[in-house]
């Protein structure tokens, strides 16, 4: 037998989740380089701050959850029924970024050995069933095997975990291809997602990054075919004999780049592999690759000084319904100025902001705590197992895609299921990432408008909201940790609809299933991006983390951004 030492957290000091990049996300040297790394820049990272030991939160929820539902049963303390409620979670698992080659989540790669990652309760044994492997599951529940051999076409791989009380088994399929087979627009933005995972940035600089990247590649590649409606002019002189492809390859690797110079030995290696597969005359991949870096420099310099990197402090003032810093980190305020980055499409940031949030003194107001007070408690008996994988399976962590991340991966997946061509995908990129960015700037204006107090907060100081209709609970957690922002609107959800209204109003009404590396080999499948999208706003309530006033005027403001968005940039 052979044993695999567990997974280590390479910058556990200053980015304590990201045990997800390991040296298959960066390579060996610029892993070495990422742990000697000091704390990231305030703003850039500020969800990567406020949902810090996130992965550990919930591995501690799902021990304490355990527990107290077994202290909350007494009659069922038999021996079997003991050791069914201390059972391991059950394992699930997925391709590493640098093993899925292709489209993420698809469980498609060319490579011929592969690692996986994938996450059970913390410290029980992990083997690789037919295999000699054995490993032990960190303190986060997370694992990893490396190395692990593919032969060509569809191979079935099982994990069990095992602890004293018994063990659970995963199985998923694997298929190992000849090739990828998916355009520029797609391959590049399965590169820029795993860029974003390798460096670990938040949500907002995700939205920002996806939409800078995706611009340069729709602008790029429809003024090389003679398309004059561009979001920015182009005032270089047009190559005639360029490719297309290589055109948008260029576009992307330069944003890249120049926004992530650590991951530039990554991204080289990248660019010459997707060269040489594309098989193009040497002389239009060459003039495509010059010409799409031309387009995304100007892209770049226009959001050079857009206000991303800028910071401001906040002061909470101690009244009821306001924000101040949350259990159990209480982290100061995060994003404050992030309203005021420039926007990509919208006029104001306040364009749409929506109407107040319900009066502490509401029935509405009381309804609406109460049901995140019974949902969305650590060890709470009325949120189900599947809201519970919800609350999980749409975290969109810094270490994954992000929360906007993961919609592109569905964007992508859908693409590549309905055989969209390059330029239609390049202009539905750039659409879906305006739209994403927006929201989230139109999101933290309505935010630190209100500047409303989470429900952990209210929920602990319902005495002080002079609402008979609430009972304030002073231990009260979440089964989710708190982010550091105001609770009206929800972020999430704000994402959801946005991305929603884009890929309803390029699709229809598709079904699809989705996968989270949040949740390694879960699947969740949909009739609908907008049953999707309510899915996921829902998902911050059984957390315990967003009231449902937040959730439903966040889906309502990413929908009016995503709609103006569509208008000017059809």
């Amino acid at each position: 037998m052979r044993t695999v030492s567990a997974p280590t957290l390479p910058f556990a000091q200053s980015i304590t989740l990201l045990p997800l990049l390991r040296r298959d996300e960066l390579g060996q040297q610029a892993a070495a380089q990422f742990s000697a790394s000091t704390t990231p820049k305030p703003l850039a990272n500020f969800w990567h701050r406020s949902s810090q030991n996130l992965s550990q939160n919930l591995s501690r929820n799902y021990q304490q959850s355990q527990s107290s539902r077994s202290a909350k049963l007494p009659n069922l303390r038999s021996k079997r029924s003991k050791s069914m409620f201390n059972l391991p979670m059950r394992p699930g698992f997925t391709l590493t970024s640098h093993s899925d080659s292709g489209l993420l989540g698809d469980n498609k790669t060319t490579a011929a050995s592969v690692d996986l990652f994938g996450l059970t309760s913390p410290n029980v044994k992990v083997s690789l069933q037919g295999t000699s492997l054995v490993t032990t599951a960190n303190a986060a529940g997370q694992f990893l095997f490396t190395d692990i051999p593919l032969s060509p076409g569809t191979t079935s791989l099982t994990v069990a975990a095992q602890n004293r009380f018994g063990t659970r088994r995963f199985t998923t399929s694997l298929e190992r291809v000849t090739a990828d087979s998916v355009d520029a627009v797609l391959n590049w933005n399965a590169t820029i997602l795993r860029t974003i995972r390798a460096e670990g940035v938040g949500g907002l600089t995700a939205a920002r990054t996806l939409a800078i990247a995706h611009v340069a590649i729709d602008d790029a590649v429809n003024a090389l075919v003679g398309n004059t409606r561009l979001y920015r002019p182009v005032a270089e002189p047009i190559p005639a004999s360029a490719s297309v492809a290589a055109t948008a390859a260029g576009a992307a690797y330069q944003v890249l780049s120049q926004l992530y110079p650590r991951q530039k030995p990554q991204l080289d290696a990248e660019l010459l592999a997707w060269l040489t597969a594309l098989s193009e005359s040497e002389t239009a991949e060459a003039s495509g690759v010059a010409f799409g870096q031309t387009v995304a420099d100007g892209i770049l310099a226009a959001r050079r000084d857009d206000g991303s990197d800028r910071s401001l402090a906040y002061q909470a003032k101690i009244k009821p319904g306001l924000w101040r810093p949350t259990p159990p980190r209480f982290l100061p305020a995060a994003g404050v100025a992030w309203r005021q980055v420039a926007l990509f499409v919208l006029q104001q940031a306040a364009q749409f902001r929506p109407e107040a949030p319900p009066r502490l003194a509401s029935r509405t107001y009381a309804d609406q705590l109460n049901q995140v007070k019974r949902l969305g408690q650590i060890d709470s008996t009325s949120r189900t197992a599947e809201q519970t994988q919800i609350a999980r399976f749409w975290l969109g962590n810094p270490g994954t895609s992000t929360f906007p991340g993961l919609w592109n991966e569905i964007a992508a997946q859908t693409a590549e299921q309905t055989r969209t061509t390059l330029l239609n995908n390049a202009r539905l990129f750039a659409q879906l990432n305006l739209a994403l960015v927006d929201a989230s700037i139109a999101a933290w204006d309505t935010k630190y408008t209100y500047r409303s107090w989470r429900p952990v907060t209210a929920i602990r100081l319902a005495g002080s909201d002079g609402n008979a209709a609430t009972r304030a609970v002073p231990d009260w957690q979440s089964f989710l940790e708190t982010p550091a922002h105001p609770d009206y609107v929800s972020a999430h959800s704000t994402f959801a609809g946005a991305a929603a209204m884009v890929l309803t109003r390029t699709f229809g009404s598709y079904r699809f299933t989705a996968t989270s590396f949040d949740l390694p080999g879960i699947r969740r499948s949909f009739q609908s991006f907008d049953e999707a999208a309510t899915e996921a706003g829902m998902s911050r309530i059984y957390g315990g983390i967003h009231t449902m006033s937040a959730n439903r005027a966040g889906v309502r403001l990413g929908r009016q951004v995503a709609n103006y968005v569509l208008q000017v940039r059809e």
